[in-house]
């Protein structure tokens, strides 16, 4: 749930166009009075009050110095020393790979989706102007990587990702991409996309999958982009699957072919404001995406938050927090799961629940799942009615590709037991059940 406070700093005095439509709506409902109490935002992926403690506290003894501009474009030196050490110990990095030789780390302090944008910049640069046009195969529902990769030019293809097979991505169905792009003499892979602890579906991707999609990346020539934004944001007793790992151990995919991943530091520790995350990739590519790409648009700033970052990843409370974030999640996952069910009406196999990352997705109610704008009326009339923010499945700004799949909702879990709780309730007070009428 979002305090009032925080909405009235966020929003109250801001006169300028909102296009984030959360945005405006809880502007609107803050002037309003907040008639329905909180609004519980399941959304987006924040809550504003989650950075854990120990890392907020580690601001306070950051060095005059980190104030100033950074020395290093690739990030400060002991912040990219934690995060080695960091990806060796939660990737399960194989122990023949050598940093410096097989792989190497860096810094984003600008979010993780800049480093997106200019790794897509550098495989059409390569490329040259003789290229067909580039296609990215990303699995969708997704992300917003056609905002990230459209504006470069890739015309994204999706590997459909279907509720009725509990969103598990198709080998056969991936192969029929590969293929169909290879035989369209316009056409070409340029770009394989492989989010393993995948948004918003929470699946966690089999290792013979990832494998599958690195072997279709290879076959084609294409780069690789590894998005591991929620890799250690998972349940209880799962192991998710290393793409990066994977990738470091075969060596690559092939001769002069880059690849490149980037895991957010925010999605994990609650920090998503700080824009850390890690940069890692071959030698090579690193050094071309920092020393080249990254100077066109940044500075080296944010040396406190580097700072702070590195204290907190040097201290055993930062495993700490992940371990008690497991149990946390798992026992909302198993909340929302049986509240839908129970409170709301919802068959069971109208709840995918997952296994990795903060969210679960829930079927529109089938009198709203008709069409897409009768889908939207759900949302809004959740929102006006209860206070509750729910977002599609395809979530802003990411336009629904098509309308191969029935609606519906992508739901973060961030607010916890208490915040899926009251949200439940007020659902079904305000008669939002499953077998809603419109």
């Amino acid at each position: 749930m979002i305090k009032k406070e925080t909405l009235q700093d966020l929003l109250a005095s801001d006169s300028s166009p909102c296009g984030m439509p959360d945005a405006g709506l809880l502007r609107d409902y803050l002037a309003a009075g907040m008639p329905h109490g909180e609004p519980i935002c399941m959304s987006f992926g924040e809550t504003w009050d989650r950075i854990a403690p120990g890392l907020a506290e580690c601001l306070s003894g950051v060095p005059k110095g980190a104030h100033g501009y950074q020395l290093s474009l690739h990030g400060l030196p002991r912040l990219r020393n934690a995060l080695a050490e960091h990806l060796r110990t939660t990737h399960r990095l194989p122990g023949t790979a050598e940093r410096g030789r097989d792989w190497e780390v860096a810094v984003t302090w600008t979010g993780t989706r800049t480093t997106m944008y200019d790794f897509g910049r550098l495989v059409r640069d390569r490329a040259g102007s003789a290229a067909r046009r580039p296609v990215a195969l990303v699995a969708g529902p997704a992300w917003d990587y056609a905002g990230v990769f459209a504006p470069l030019g890739y015309e994204l293809r999706y590997l459909t990702l279907r509720p009725e097979a509990g969103f598990v991505p198709d080998t056969a169905e991936l192969d029929r991409i590969v293929t169909g792009v290879a035989a369209d003499p316009d056409a070409e892979l340029a770009l394989v996309v492989v989010n393993a602890q995948h948004n918003p579906t929470a699946v966690n991707w089999s290792g013979d999958f990832v494998a599958r999609m690195f072997g279709a990346a290879e076959s084609a020539g294409a780069a690789v982009l590894i998005d591991d934004a929620y890799f250690t944001v998972h349940d209880e007793g799962v192991t998710p699957t290393s793409a990066l790992s994977m990738m470091i151990e075969r060596g690559g995919i092939g001769k002069g072919v880059p690849w490149v991943a980037v895991q957010s530091m925010g999605k994990q520790f609650g920090s998503n404001g700080w824009g850390i995350g890690s940069l890692t990739a071959p030698v090579e590519t690193l050094d071309a995406l920092v020393n080249t790409y990254r100077l066109h648009h940044t500075l080296m700033a944010s040396g406190m938050l580097q700072h702070a970052m590195a204290d907190w990843l040097g201290s055993p409370e930062s495993a700490d927090f992940l371990a008690r974030q497991r149990l946390r999640l798992t026992e909302i996952r198993a909340t929302a799961e049986t509240q839908f069910v129970k409170k709301l009406g919802y068959p069971a196999a109208a709840v995918h629940a997952g296994e990795c990352t903060p969210y679960v997705v829930v079927d529109v109610p089938p009198a709203y799942a008709v069409s897409e704008d009768k889908a939207r009326e759900f949302r809004s009339r959740c929102f006006e009615r209860t206070a509750v923010l729910t977002a599609p499945i395809w979530p802003w700004p990411m336009p629904t590709p098509g309308a191969e799949q029935r609606p519906q909702l992508r739901l973060y879990l961030g607010s916890g037991v208490d915040g899926v709780t009251e949200a439940v309730r007020r659902m079904a007070d305000a008669g939002l059940d499953y077998l809603a009428a419109t």
